[in-house]
């Protein structure tokens, strides 16, 4: 009875074994030697800049329209109806030339009046002229009273204002007759015509317009709080609508009355325009220079940290972040960029405000840009 009660104990014990759990895993990799590493941040492209040298300007921006210098329209003199027209509208011309010719037979017939009755009095002021000077061989021999005398250089007097009379109706004669002649004041480009050939063009209606297209000025706006640091003879930069590439004028007067009904200034850029890209009435766009640097990095404003105060930007140095100090040498809120002392051309700079992460946290740079 003992070795069959032996015997059922010892296949209970072996069944308990075989059901049993089994025992707690061992220790993980991580278990034994601390915590893991964290991973390196993956940057893009968008989240990185190159430091790099490049010239900077601090600048304050303007808009304004661009106009003529120099313009002209020309007025008809007299009324006569017009026989040809010469130029179109956007024809360069030349100062003296005509333009259009008017009308001129009246005037002629008028001048050729004028010039017999020049004559005419010219030929009585010398006959009177002959008179009083033998009239006055005859007062000095006392041949004649000084009354009658007095009556022939009065006579004299009478001829010589009648002949100026008639010398100045002849010129002016001879004046309206060129004014048929309709011409360029200046050089420039016509950029209004209206008149036609067989229409009568009316005294002091306006044929032409003119502008010289070589020297424009931008009627430029700028801010009340930002006009005391202008000055005349800075330089201004500038596109237009149409065009890319930047044009650059300079500042030659300041208008030192605000503009009515607002807290704004004009102000007035000289532009020369010798191959005449530019084009009256263009909307003009850009910065009036306050200063200039060359030579130093460059980088965007973003990436600059409390630049009111002690200036940071964000390095990537080894693989890791580093808060590197900068000296803010030049800043352009028009350009959003800012020149600064304290980071070496070449450097990565982390050009936004990234979102958890510190100083001395991994990161790797994008691939094929550094």
């Amino acid at each position: 009875m003992n070795t069959r009660f032996v015997s059922v104990l010892t296949l209970l014990l072996a069944l308990t074994a075989c059901s049993g759990k089994p025992s707690e895993a061992p220790q993980t990799a991580a278990g034994k030697g601390g915590a893991s590493a964290p991973a390196a941040r993956a940057l893009s492209s968008a989240d990185v800049v190159v430091a790099t040298p490049r010239p900077l300007a601090a600048t304050i921006s303007f808009t304004g329209s661009l106009n003529a210098l120099t313009s002209g329209s020309l007025a008809a003199e007299v009324e006569a109806r017009v026989k040809e027209v010469r130029v179109r509208e956007g024809e360069a011309v030349k100062r003296g030339q005509v333009l259009a010719v008017l009308d001129a037979e009246v005037l002629s017939q008028s001048v050729t009046e004028q010039n017999a009755q020049v004559a005419n009095t010219e030929a009585r002021l010398r006959l009177a002229k002959v008179k009083l000077e033998k009239q006055r061989e005859l007062l000095h021999k006392g041949f004649i009273s000084q009354i009658a005398y007095d009556e022939f250089d009065s006579d004299y007097r009478v001829k010589e204002g009648e002949a100026k009379a008639q010398a100045t109706q002849l010129a002016r004669a001879r004046r309206l007759l060129a004014d048929t002649q309709i011409r360029a004041p200046i050089d420039g480009v016509v950029y209004e015509r209206k008149i036609n050939p067989g229409e009568v063009a009316g005294k002091s209606a306006v044929l032409f317009a003119i502008a010289d297209l070589s020297v424009l000025e931008i009627a430029a706006t700028v801010p009340a709080r930002l006009i005391s640091q202008i000055q005349p003879g800075m330089r201004a930069s500038f596109t237009v609508d149409g065009q890319s590439e930047p044009q650059h004028g300079e500042v030659v007067r300041i208008n030192p009355v605000a503009v009515p009904g607002t807290r704004s200034f004009t102000l007035y850029i000289r532009v020369k325009n010798p191959e005449q890209r530019l084009k009256v009435g263009q909307f003009a766009k850009g910065g009036i220079v306050l200063k200039q640097l060359d030579g130093q990095v460059v980088l965007p404003l973003p990436a600059i940290h409390d630049p009111d105060g002690q200036a940071w930007v964000m390095v990537v140095k080894k693989g890791r972040l580093e808060r590197r100090p900068v000296r803010l040498l030049l800043r352009s809120e028009a350009d959003r960029l800012a020149a600064v002392e304290g980071v070496t051309a070449g450097e990565p700079v982390i050009a936004v405000d990234l979102v958890g992460v510190k100083a001395g946290d991994p990161v790797s740079l994008p691939s094929g840009k550094f």
